[in-house]
């Protein structure tokens, strides 16, 4: 029974063109066809009605209105060990997102995403994808309701189906960008044992897993039960060792810190005069600009080629392109999250009497990734940590520029990486537990059949922190005193004290006075109830008119309790007056405990009607309808529909299209998310961004047409007229202050399809196994809700559209969400949550399978065959509206816009996939070939940049299978063959580790054995 089922589900994907099986699986049939490859012994009667995937109906054939792509449990294995999303990943359809490689690669340190993997349809966004399990929701394993792709067990997964546009008549909400369903073994008896291992050229990237599966049936065959074990451990790898990285930027201030001269902390322009172009000779740096200290203690300027910068490579400092001075990054780092995982499923069902079976099911995931940053902290400047002046650590150079400050012994603000004190790493600990039961079978009316089922699980991440540094221990080691009240920084306290402008490790005992480890918590609940419906209604001249219908609650509930440390405490003062104070946990913009509950009731409907039937260009012409009635307790009642079209032309040629309404209703983690600090990216000045009130930005450089405005708000604002036109910010990254928003309403979707199939079934013996479609798709998403951006304030405070401040007025709302210091400098971003945004995207899919045996064109009987499948895809836009109403900036074929999903910044025109193959027998050897097209920089669009872009990259693959005898079989291959490198971009050594390999070469073997 199970090889029936694998070879009807294999026929689903080559009838209809799409699939990507393995040369070794057996022939197809033709559409609609009852019987089985013969060679499997299986009777024809075993082939009953199957669920296409984007409906809830069963069915006779594997026909559908919506583009499937279904992939086999072999393409899974021949990506080695790496995880499914990377699998899925190499597949047009998907853009690059959070996965096993998001650990820093681009640059940003440490990877927040934990080790979760989802799967993000047509760059939308992870959350914008509706991940199934055999028809059914998964448990969330995030606040946003993303499904973790860690959580499904791979033993089982018999093939996934994907398809594209949205599906929320038929599932609900989230199904705005389209559904992947993982379709398990169904029936399974005997024990099969999986095991695989892997590993870099370089020696690194170890990775192996182990898994057991067994199945048996009971009560004389009424009872059936199947359950899966498996085991995976996935090492990390060495930056050091890919030589791409070797220019990687680090911070731009150094671990031996910055000045940040504002306010009060202003130097004077004379004493600045002297100090550089009398003493030092060189080029004198702007009042404005960040200062440091070189070893021999003299002072150098962080931009304009880093004025008396004498700390050279050997510390690690080098100029960039722009002028600013940065670190290259020291510490090695990891390229790939490591990763342990352990997964148990169980499912069973009985027969309790005909038209009754009773099952249960449980699917269960507990996993683990410990993530190491390159550096320790990077203090954030929302809350400045201030530093005496009479500090020790203080050389006399720099005494003598804050001695002509408007209050010299004043504190100074101070900037730093906390490195020396040790690096930042996150545990993330995750336990996803989702279990479920039900009554399934067929009534005593016509076909009809029924299912009813309640599932409830539950989702515990635990988030553990080493290297965060104390703000308040931090303060009172920089500004400590001895005995005699004398300031010593912090000598009395720890052995060494703080030197603040040193280059070396403090000491342990400062070390362990100063870290902080930390504690958050999430738990997600998600309980879920269902009752379904489908059948035979009435019988046309065309075919029978079947529907399904159904009713469903679901509810989703947050927890979420921060750390102590990242809470931000309040004081009120006399006068009713509260002041909101910085977390204890230095380099955060603070965390605060949330919690909420959403729910919603939904009733379904869906019709299959048969229009036309065996008339000339009309094999057959069918339409499928579905309407679906949500009411949820956030934004209250909505309607989705779908109309889809199937039309048979002839035996080998089909056409198929659609139109659906999707919505996705916000999610608990958006209604109810904690209040959370980032790190907003603004870009930097040379790429177009920065921060606008910047001399070279360009809203101010020579020629921008609004400069004078813009030099007007700059000192609205809060930028002193004395240094506004010196000023510089020469960071890329501000603290961003997110939260949820309980006003939020739904998304809404329109999605578009149609396509072409063609099947020239016995045509002549070299087409006879040819299947080929072409499909186009387009999806319009409005009330897109994401966070107003640092970035997207600053466009609509400095009228970047022409339309958003017009005034040129500090008071819009844009430039409110921006916080400066009373110098004018940045310091953090309010970033609230709306819906501000409007997303189009649009492409084709083309699709090849084609089987050639050898002996059909007289090269003997017994020679095998050749196999090719391709998928390629091609992007026609991807366009995004930043503010509503406002224009829509077409990004399709770049790199580096991220404003969807930070993780997913490649867009490229075309992406394909293609493997060629030799199979004979049940073995096989193949060449599989990945291609990425050239990309140019987002940063251009719309702009008179030319920032530079990446080429192509193609990767080539080799694989193979050998059976020996029916019980065991051996697989392995080569990923990346020719060691492809990454693209670099930006300059500075930083790669889209989502989109690109960055491990290099690796080798994988594995093998299974039945018994």
């Amino acid at each position: 029974m199970q090889q029936a089922r694998h070879v009807r589900w294999t026929a689903s994907a080559l009838a209809i063109g799409i699939g990507l099986m393995h040369p070794a699986a057996a022939q197809t049939v033709p559409v609609g066809s009852e019987t089985v490859d013969p060679a499997l012994n299986v009777p024809e009667d075993a082939a009953q009605d199957i669920v296409v995937t984007g409906s809830r109906i069963a069915r006779k054939d594997f026909s559908g209105e919506s583009p499937i792509v279904t992939v086999s449990r072999d393409f899974l294995q021949n990506s080695g060990t790496a995880t499914v999303d990377q699998a899925l990943t190499t597949l047009p359809q998907f853009t690059g997102s959070s996965n096993s490689q998001t650990n820093g690669g681009a640059g940003t340190g440490v990877s927040r995403a934990g080790g979760r993997a989802t799967a993000n349809l047509r760059g939308l966004g992870g959350a914008r994808t509706l991940v199934l399990l055999d028809g059914r929701r998964l448990q969330p394993s995030d606040p946003l309701g993303a499904v973790d792709l860690n959580t499904i067990s791979p033993a089982l997964i018999e093939t996934v189906e994907v398809i594209t546009g949205g599906a929320s008549a038929v599932y609900g909400s989230d199904a705005v960008a389209g559904v992947v369903n993982f379709r398990l073994t169904p029936r399974f008896e005997g024990l099969r044992l999986d095991a695989d291992t892997g590993v870099s050229s370089q020696g690194d990237a170890a990775s192996y897993s182990i898994a057991a599966t067994a199945g048996t049936s009971f009560g004389g065959n009424r009872g059936r039960v199947i359950a899966s074990l498996s085991y995976f451990d996935r090492g990390d790898a060495s930056r050091n060792t890919r030589s791409f990285f070797d220019d990687r930027l680090g911070a731009c201030c150094g671990t031996n810190g910055a000045i940040i001269p504002d306010g009060t902390n202003l130097v004077g322009t004379a004493a600045l005069a002297n100090l550089f172009r009398g003493q030092y000779g060189t080029a004198v740096p702007s009042p404005g600009v960040l200062l440091s200290i070189n070893r021999d203690g003299s002072v150098f300027g962080l931009s304009g080629g880093g004025p008396n910068l004498r700390s050279g490579r050997e510390d690690g400092y080098i100029v960039s392109s722009t002028g600013s001075v940065s670190q290259l990054s020291g510490n090695d780092s990891q390229l790939q999250t490591p990763l342990k995982r352990f997964t148990a499923f169980g499912r069973a069902e009985y027969d309790i009497v005909d038209g009754i079976t009773a099952y249960g099911q449980v699917n269960y995931a507990k996993y683990s990734s410990d993530t190491l940053s390159e550096t320790g902290v990077l203090q954030v400047i929302t809350f400045p940590i201030t530093v005496r002046a009479d500090n020790p650590f203080v050389t006399p150079d720099l005494r003598g520029l804050l001695n002509s400050r408007r209050l010299p012994n004043a504190p100074f603000n101070y900037y730093f990486t906390g490195t020396r004190a040790g690096r930042l790493s996150f545990e993330q600990d995750y336990e996803v537990a989702q279990y479920l039961a039900g009554f399934k079978g067929k009534l005593p009316v016509s076909d009809w059949s029924y299912d009813i089922y309640g599932s409830h699980g539950t989702t515990r991440q635990d988030e553990r922190t080493r290297g965060y540094i104390s703000r308040s221990r931090f303060n009172a080691l920089v500004n400590g005193v001895d005995a005699a009240g004398v300031a010593d920084g912090g000598q009395s306290i720890c052995a060494g004290g703080y030197p603040i402008f040193g280059f070396e490790p403090i000491s342990a005992a400062c070390s362990d006075y100063l870290l902080r480890p930390t504690l958050n918590r999430a738990r997600y609940e998600q309980n879920v109830l269902e009752a379904t419906l489908q059948g035979h209604l009435i019988k046309l001249p065309a075919g029978d008119v079947r529907f399904a219908a159904g009713a469903t609650y679901r509810d989703n509930s947050y927890n979420y309790v921060a750390d102590e440390g990242f809470r931000q405490p309040t004081t009120t003062a006399p006068n009713g007056v509260v002041t909101v104070l910085p977390p204890d946990i230095l380099g955060t913009a603070g965390i605060e405990s949330t919690r909420g509950k959403v729910s919603v009731a939904e009733y379904y409907g869906e019709l299959l009607i048969p229009v036309l039937r065996d008339l000339p260009m009309i094999r057959s012409l069918s339409v499928d309808l579905a309407f679906r009635l949500s009411d949820y307790s956030s934004v209250g009642s909505v309607k989705t529909y779908k109309a889809g079209l199937d039309w048979q032309i002839t035996p080998w040629l089909g056409a198929r299209g659609g139109y659906s309404r999707a919505i996705r209703a916000p999610s608990v983690g958006e209604l109810f998310g904690e209040q959370r600090g980032v790190a907003s990216s603004i870009g930097s000045v040379a790429s177009g961004g920065g921060d606008p009130c910047d001399v070279r930005s360009a809203y101010r450089r020579a020629g921008a047409p609004n400069r004078d405005n813009v030099r007007a708000l700059c000192i609205g604002l809060g930028i002193p007229a004395s240094i506004v036109d010196t000023y510089n910010y020469n960071g890329n990254l501000i603290a961003g202050i997110q939260t949820g928003s309980a006003g939020l309403r739904e998304e809404t979707a329109d999605s578009y399809t149609v396509g072409l199939v063609v099947r020239p079934r016995g045509a002549t013996p070299l087409l006879s196994n040819l299947s080929l479609s072409i499909d186009y798709y387009n999806i319009k998403l409005d009330q897109a809700i994401g966070y107003v951006t640092a970035a997207v304030s600053f466009q609509r405070c400095f009228n970047a559209d022409g339309s958003s401040n017009t005034a040129y007025d500090p008071l819009n709302p844009g430039c409110r969400n921006i916080l400066r210091t009373s110098g004018g400098g940045l310091t953090a971003a309010i970033e609230p949550l709306q819906n501000l945004s409007g997303y189009r995207t649009s492409g084709v899919d083309f699709q090849l399978d084609w089987r050639v045996d050898l002996d059909d064109v007289g090269l003997g009987s017994g020679t095998g065959a050749l196999v090719l499948n391709s998928v390629v895809g091609y992007l026609d836009s991807y366009r995004i509206q930043t503010i509503s109403p406002g224009a829509f900036v077409d990004y399709a074929g770049t790199i580096g816009n991220g404003q969807i999903d930070p993780f997913a910044i490649s867009h490229p025109r075309w992406k394909s996939t293609s493997t060629l193959t030799y199979a004979r027998d049940r073995s096989s050897i193949g060449l599989r070939w990945r291609y990425i097209d050239r990309q140019t920089n987002s940063n251009n669009v719309g702009t008179q940049l030319q920032a530079p872009g990446v080429a192509s990259r193609s990767y080539y693959d080799v694989l193979f299978k050998f059976a020996a005898g029916p019980a065991f079989e051996l697989h392995g291959g080569v990923i990346n063959l020719m060691n492809t490198k990454p693209p670099v971009w930006i300059g500075n050594g930083a790669v889209d580790s989502s989109t690109y390999d960055i491990i290099g070469t690796r080798f994988f073997i594995g093998a299974t054995a039945k018994f």
